[in-house]
């Protein structure tokens, strides 16, 4: 076995894999429609928190898509595409008048995204690995995006047509808030934009979810976000597909760029830890997987990679320890279970490695690496012909 200790784990992208979501969404005043507002650059616009959010998407668009649909591809003309959501959010407006209720209203919303506008979420890219479902111009041609750019839709338009909606972080995901009326007449509820618009459970998205109350706290999760979050959760993402394009250093600027618009994203500073780590640059990596874990000490692939990296630096007992808190709080994942084995393997107690790697393909019976390690292992143990059978489903 080799002595480093790979860090085979899950690259965080807000795409699509929900506690009381604290206080009502209401957004500032966007800065948009003035002349000024209208001349300004992406960045000039992303120093605010809150902006002209539908210009923005355009000019990240224009900015971006180049990279990958190719310089002749067809890129968003600002104007033509302000007067569609214009006429989009003059039509939602229509619609609303009808209604004389909360629940109402907000059913008119669900319809006016996945019914008018047709918007349906691309099941062709659970992970959220194509550009085509970044940007929101393509999504709103294309009718498919993913959970992001499906609640930007409700975010555009309902803010636009006088609506109390918001985004909100989940781990690995994105939802949308919805608040109106008063009284016994209110309505709040989590919109779940890649289901068509079905209402959250709060108690099943914190169970499936299991982030820590202070998380929440920490307004890393289910907290309305600024204009200049949403930015800084699409970089996130924008960064993550040049990492699995292979440009480290591309997506490191492009992680940096995402945590300066929204610091307290723990899965950012996971995601740039990985990158940093593969870069050799454990301290840096070290020090985000610390405020990762500060922001929600139930962030379990943050305690496998700061193990990873304890191991790797000589720290072995810190090591364990991190990977027992990963290993009680999600025993049902692969990782904790594949580290444990590589660790064991590293310090030459292969029954241990077998029974840890095995126990990982237990919980993900395709899983490449854990065959491969296993074949290792049981190779070691003078086991020839398993050996040779995992090393064929690795292949």
């Amino acid at each position: 076995m080799s002595r480093s200790i790979p860090l085979l784990l899950l690259l965080f992208l807000s795409a699509c894999s929900t506690s009381q979501a604290r206080g009502s969404v209401s957004p500032e005043p966007r800065n948009g429609g003035s002349p000024e507002a209208a001349t300004e650059s992406l960045e000039q616009m992303l120093a605010r928190d809150n902006f002209d959010l539908p210009r923005a998407l355009l000019l990240f668009s224009r900015e971006h898509e180049a990279e990958f649909f190719g310089e002749n591809a067809e890129l968003p003309d600002i104007d033509a595409w302000t007067s569609r959501f214009e006429r989009y959010t003059h039509e939602l407006k229509r619609e609303l008048l009808r209604d004389n209720s909360p629940r109402q209203r907000m059913l008119t919303l669900i319809e006016f995204v996945h019914g008018k506008l047709g918007l349906r979420f691309d099941a062709d890219d659970p992970y959220g690995h194509s550009a085509e479902n970044l940007f929101f111009d393509r999504v709103i041609n294309r009718k498919r995006g993913y959970c992001v750019t499906l609640s930007l839709a409700y975010i555009v338009f309902g803010q636009a047509a006088g609506l109390n909606v918001a985004g909100v972080r989940i781990p690995g995901h994105f939802a949308v808030m919805f608040v109106n009326g008063e009284g016994q007449d209110k309505v709040q509820a989590l919109i779940e934009s890649t289901a068509g618009g079905a209402q959250l459970d709060e108690l099943e998205v914190w169970s499936k979810h299991r982030f820590s109350v202070q998380s929440v706290e920490n307004g890393c999760y289910l907290t309305p976000l600024t204009d200049k979050q949403i930015m800084g959760v699409l970089y996130n993402n924008l960064a993550g597909l040049g990492h699995l394009a292979g440009n480290s250093n591309l997506a490191l600027r492009r992680y940096n760029y995402s945590l300066e618009l929204m610091p307290n994203n723990p899965e950012a500073l996971y995601n740039r830890a990985l990158i940093q780590r593969g870069m050799e640059m454990p301290q840096p990596a070290l020090k985000d997987l610390n405020e990762a874990i500060r922001l929600d000490p139930n962030f379990t692939l943050a305690f496998v990679a700061r193990a990873g990296l304890l191991f790797e630096a000589g720290e072995t007992e810190s090591g364990k320890r991190d990977l027992a808190v990963a290993l009680r709080q999600r025993p049902e994942w692969p990782q904790p279970h594949m580290l444990d084995g590589t660790l064991a393997a590293k310090e030459s107690r292969f029954e241990d490695a077998q029974a840890a790697f095995e126990r990982a393909l237990e919980r993900d019976p395709g899983n490449k690496d854990a065959h491969a390690a296993l074949a290792q292992v049981l190779r070691k143990l003078g086991q020839e012909e398993k050996a040779r059978e995992h090393e064929r489903k690795a292949r």
